[in-house]
C-alpha cells in the first residue's frame, strides 16, 4: 500500500483484504480480452465467432507478471496435493496403457489437465454441497472416447507414502 501511495483506510474502503485486490485485477485482465482486431469487421467472413483458448492464453501471457500474482498461490494444500498427486499418476498410467492413445500426445500434461478438471467438479460439489456421488458419472461421461472405453481408469488407486502421513 505504502508503494501505491494508498492509506489502509483507503485500502479497505474498497477492498476487503488482499484476496480482492487479487481477483480485481483478474477481472481488469479479463475486461481487457478482445480478440477481435479493432480494424476487422466482426461480422466479416473470416472474423472469429469467438475467442479461442489460444487467444486466451496469449493474452494471459501478455499479463504473465499479474497472473502468477494473484493466480499462483504460495500455500500449501497438503491433502488437496495428495489427492492430485495419486489422480496424476493413476490417470497416467490408464493413458500409457491405452492402445488409442492418439500419437504424439502429451501423457503427462494430458494427465495433469484431466485431473484438474476432475477436481474441479469435486471442488465445486463439496463447496456447494452437491451430492459427489453422481459426480464420478459425470466424470467418466466426460472422458476421451479412446480412454474410457477400455475401462483403464477402473484400476485401483495406489497413493504413494506420504511424508505428510501420520506417525504412530
Amino acid at each position: 500500500m505504502r508503494t501505491a501511495g494508498v492509506s489502509r483506510s483507503s485500502f479497505y474502503t474498497h477492498f476487503a483484504g488482499i484476496e480482492e485486490v487479487g481477483v480485481a485485477a483478474l477481472r481488469s485482465i479479463l475486461d481487457s480480452f478482445d480478440p477481435i482486431d479493432d480494424e476487422r469487421d466482426p461480422g466479416a467472413p473470416g472474423a472469429p465467432a469467438a475467442a479461442s483458448f489460444q487467444d486466451l492464453f496469449d493474452h494471459l501471457a501478455a499479463h504473465r507478471d499479474l497472473c502468477v500474482a494473484v493466480l499462483v498461490s504460495d500455500e500449501q494444500m497438503p491433502a488437496l496435493a495428495e489427492l492430485h498427486a495419486a489422480l496424476v499418476t493413476h490417470v497416467t498410467t490408464a493413458i500409457e496403457r491405452s492402445p488409442a492413445m492418439p500419437a504424439g500426445f502429451d501423457v503427462e500434461r494430458g494427465a495433469r489437465f484431466l485431473v484438474g478438471g476432475i477436481l474441479s467438479l469435486l471442488h465445486e460439489d463439496l463447496q456447494t454441497g452437491a451430492d459427489i456421488d453422481g459426480t464420478g458419472a459425470i466424470v467418466s461421461a466426460m472422458l476421451p472416447e479412446w480412454l474410457a472405453r477400455d475401462n483403464l481408469l477402473d484400476a485401483p488407486l495406489s497413493v504413494a507414502p506420504s511424508s505428510l502421513a501420520p506417525t504412530r
